[in-house]
């Protein structure tokens, strides 16, 4: 497969050869293409969770539903999200 760069990306291809990071202009688009992959991943797995979360508010605000007094589902949520 041939695949043509602007310059710009030629740049920046060049700076990490040059850094010494990668060993060829394949390794770093491989390198490169792992990153995008993992963070579309990521961005997925977010999604489903966030997704989820709303899910469970939805259904506690609806049914009312408790954890006992004082406590709250979205109290635990944010806490969760503090550490």
């Amino acid at each position: 497969m041939n695949v043509h760069l602007d310059p710009r990306s030629e740049r920046l291809i060049e700076q990490e050869l040059r850094a010494g990071r990668y060993h060829s202009p394949e390794e770093v688009v491989a390198r490169a293409l792992e990153t995008l992959a993992e963070r579309e991943a990521m961005t997925a797995e977010e999604n489903v969770r966030h997704q989820a979360v709303q899910e469970m508010l939805d259904f506690t605000s609806k049914h009312r539903f408790t954890l006992g007094e004082g406590l709250r589902i979205r109290d635990l949520l944010h806490q969760g999200h503090k550490h």
